[in-house]
């Protein structure tokens, strides 16, 4: 990051503190069930427009998806089954002036304005979390939305794609690392927005194979 970044990272959250519309939709997270398969369902995740604001300025977005599979039981604490997990990240490409999406194992899209991204932001993901046995289960679902730097990208990027990153494997200066550690810093401390989002779906019975 350059010198005097800081400031200039300040600026724009107070910038987009005040710009943020106070009628924009509320983001939300639903998991409905198709079938007994999960659909998970985030919205208006750019509605009050600071994570574009900070995308627009050199922040990617990461999305982490939790979803978990569990047994109700009555008189008793429920049982936790099994999880799953996902990511996705998008970002600006200045170049392009288009907005970039990656999914876990899936395909790199683009998207040409704000509004595209969002809908692209908006397609369900369908998961195969099967429940074993009988018995009455739900689905559990969190979404943590943070605020990444450049270097956060290319990390997770290459973690997306199967790739070994430097940091683990031992590649890379020590200069280097110094630097990625300080930006990270700063990214925390300057207070960039996070969101954090639950949801439940409805309590479904299955009986035993």
């Amino acid at each position: 990051m350059r010198a005097g970044g800081g400031l200039g990272l300040l600026a724009l959250l107070a910038c987009a503190a005040a710009a943020s519309p106070a009628e924009a939709q509320e983001p939300s997270l639903t998991v409905i069930l198709q079938n007994e398969v999960p659909r998970v369902q985030a919205t208006a995740l750019l509605a009050d427009g600071k994570f574009l604001g900070l995308m627009r300025s050199g922040f990617p977005l990461r999305l982490h998806y939790r979803l978990e599979l569990w047994r109700a039981r009555s008189g008793w604490f429920d049982q936790f089954v099994s999880e799953w997990s996902w990511d996705a990240v998008a970002h600006h490409d200045p170049l392009a002036d288009d907005f970039v999406l990656i999914r876990t194992g899936g395909p790199v899209t683009r998207s040409a304005t704000a509004d595209s991204l969002e809908r692209a932001l908006e397609i369900p993901y369908r998961v195969r979390l099967t429940p074993k046995g009988s018995g009455k289960f739900y689905f559990l679902c969190r979404l943590d939305v943070t605020t990444l730097n450049d270097t956060d990208l290319e990390e997770l990027t290459r973690w997306l794609k199967g790739d070994v990153s430097p940091a683990v494997s031992g590649g890379g200066s020590v200069g280097g690392a110094l630097a990625r550690g300080a930006q990270r810093i700063l990214v925390r401390i300057a207070g960039l927005p996070r969101l954090t989002l639950e949801a439940r779906s409805e309590t479904f019975s299955r009986e035993g194979n």
